[in-house]
């Protein structure tokens, strides 16, 4: 059953569990919508005495209406290119032939010298433990320059022809933040870790971008459509290149934007060094904002995933052991981050191991201290930290944006960083963090996860890896908590709490409708939890075909 909705008409949903997601929890029955804001929340009677004669009314026959989910960490101007890329999704190929099959079925009738990429690989889920070489990429794709993007984007597979494209032979030197593989005679082999991918994914993007702008428009809204289908009513971009950042402009201008995306914003590349001495960089984090178009915050990457993982800080025997290679040092991240808070711009500096959260706090440290609590400080990921960081953090107002979806999909990973009789690690302590006090919200670093809020949801209540062990379990939370880390914590940790977050009245009327109610239903009910509608500012933007029985 369709329902009908007249755009300038009032909505007023009936017969629902209304889950308003404020100070108090507060539970009500019915919601009133005016002008694309909340205007009335509590029991029918209340709401129908304030509606206009004319609105849409709606029974929710008793499903559940809440905030639309905000993913506050997602890759949108990556994932939206996947239509046009290879999958190379690992599962479901599970070897590398598999794999280099469907490089050479999706390359073969492509025009000579056109950029391709390949995404969702992992060669830790092929049976051959590694990446292709650049000699098995070149038999497969011998006409065009490829890369082949693991599923975690901070390594990068090329054939010959790409890393030619890019000007990467035998005498070129690791660039800043990077590593190029190289056999043992020096030959790079095609595998780029960190920032040496800067080029050849930039120049892969950018060819597509810059040759066809209204087909990219086109991807982005469409990916943007998918989010919405989940009940994902906002989205931040947590790394904004100089080139995406042109084609959101361009994209909200057409009207082809159809949520609320913050810009976290970079430099010229993935994995650029930050460098707010350009005027052009301020300009960008600065400018060029509208209604769904946001900006006004930094990304800052603080350790690799490659080629030794996290930054950690492991004990033995009373001694302190350093693992993982950062992008900056501690100094580095403190200068950078008051320079940024100096000049107004909110803060998200990725952290995945320890030893970068105490970077991460160091510097925020010194930020609260230079400038006060008006910056939003944000730190991303936290996947192995110590239990103990998380009273600083809260003391610091550091809001934490984590990815507990990544526990179903990399939790022995996160388990191998940690280490072995190192009982201060958890993996992401997400419930330490909140008993703590710290903000706490959650994301799903899409494509380098699912973006499902239902999965991640469940995941963070579950704690239960794809092989069906459980990882860390005592640092599950409630379906409440769950709740509130995808939709008020995130308005938070977003800037935006005043407009939404929450069905509080003159707030944006950004809610969903639910088949269930995610408080009262099994923890596996949960992940199955279906968005039957989404609104976003008042208006109807999905609503969920569903198959009548007769």
């Amino acid at each position: 059953m369709t329902f009908t909705r007249t755009p300038a008409n009032d909505l007023l949903i009936i017969n629902a569990t209304v889950h308003v997601v404020d100070s108090s929890n507060s539970r009500h029955d019915s919601i009133l919508v005016r002008d694309g804001r909340i205007t009335a929340v509590g029991n029918e009677s209340t709401c129908r005495a304030q509606a206009h004669r004319d609105a849409d009314v709606l029974d929710a026959g008793g499903r559940t209406v809440v905030p639309g989910f905000i993913d506050a960490h997602n890759h949108l101007s990556i994932a939206a290119f996947e239509p046009i890329a290879v999958d190379c999704s690992t599962p479901p190929f599970t070897s590398l032939d598999e794999v280099l099959e469907a490089v050479e079925r999706h390359c073969r009738e492509l025009p000579e010298g056109q950029w391709v990429r390949g995404f969702g690989f992992n060669p830790a889920r092929v049976r051959e433990q590694r990446g292709p070489n650049r000699h098995e990429l070149d038999e497969v794709a011998p006409r065009n320059p490829f890369l082949l993007m693991e599923s975690n984007c901070h390594a990068g597979h090329a054939n010959s022809a790409a890393l030619a494209a890019v000007g990467i032979s035998v005498c070129s030197p690791d660039p800043w933040g990077g590593l190029i593989d190289r056999d043992g005679h020096g030959v790079p082999t095609g595998t780029l870790y960190e920032a040496a991918i800067n080029s050849a994914l930039s120049l892969s993007w950018d060819e597509f971008a810059d040759a066809h702008p209204d087909q990219a428009v086109g991807l982005i809204e469409a990916k943007t459509r998918d989010y919405l289908a989940a009940g994902i009513t906002a989205v931040g971009d947590a790394c904004v290149t100089t080139s995406a950042a042109r084609l959101y402009r361009r994209a909200d201008a057409a009207g082809r934007l159809p949520l609320t995306l913050q810009q976290l914003h970079g430099g010229d590349h993935f994995f650029s060094q930050q460098d707010l001495r350009r005027a052009d960089i301020l300009e960008r984090i600065h400018g060029g904002e509208s209604h769904l178009l946001r900006g006004g915050a930094m990304k800052i990457f603080v350790d690799r995933a490659y080629p030794d993982g996290a930054a950690m800080h492991h004990r033995h025997d009373g001694c302190t052991k350093h693992t993982g290679t950062p992008f900056y040092s501690p100094r580095e991240v403190r200068d950078l981050a008051v320079e940024a808070a100096v000049q107004g711009i909110d803060l998200a500096i990725h952290g995945m191991g320890n030893c970068a959260v105490d970077t991460v706090l160091d510097a925020y440290r010194q930020v609260r201290r230079a400038v006060g609590d008006g910056p939003v400080l944000r730190l991303e990921h936290a996947f192995v930290a110590e239990r103990a960081q998380a009273p600083m953090l809260a003391a610091a107002g550091v809001d934490l944006v984590a990815n507990p979806g990544l526990v179903y999909e990399d939790g022995p990973l996160f388990g191998e960083w940690r280490g072995e009789g190192q009982g201060h690690l958890s993996v992401l302590p997400v419930r330490s963090m909140i008993d703590a006090g710290v903000r706490v919200s959650f994301a799903s670093d899409h494509p380098c996860g699912g973006y499902s809020p239902a999965e991640i949801m469940w995941s963070a209540v579950a704690r239960q890896h794809s092989s069906g062990a459980l990882v860390d379990p005592e640092e599950a939370v409630t379906p409440l908590e769950a709740l509130r880390a995808y939709t008020i914590n995130p308005a938070h940790a977003s800037g935006r709490a005043s407009e939404e977050g929450s069905l509080e009245v003159g707030k944006r009327a950004n809610l969903l409708v639910l088949d269930r109610d995610p408080l009262s239903c099994s923890v596996d009910d949960l992940r199955q939890m279906q968005v039957d509608q989404t609104y976003v500012d008042g208006q109807l933007v999905h609503e969920r075909q569903t198959v009548l029985s007769v």
